[in-house]
């Protein structure tokens, strides 16, 4: 009986080691996969403030040639 319970306490202390070991590898893999998501979020933000930049430089070109006849 005394052996028996060695044996599930030793099986049971291997198993709470290998699902720690498992936490700790999918965490370093979610780190990893949140830091990509976010590099890729802010290239997209730059991505739009650039589109916004060029939007309003086309409206003032426009508005430029609209006001001045002679512009190019």
């Amino acid at each position: 009986m005394n052996n028996a319970i060695d044996e599930l306490d030793g099986g049971l202390k291997a198993q709470l080691a290998s699902l720690a070991d498992e936490i700790r590898s999918s965490e370093e893999t979610l780190i990893r996969t949140k830091e990509g998501y976010l590099k890729v979020q802010g290239a997209i933000e730059i991505l739009g403030i650039l589109k916004q930049k060029l939007a309003a430089e086309e409206n003032n070109q426009l508005v430029d040639a609209i006001t001045d006849p002679l512009a190019e």
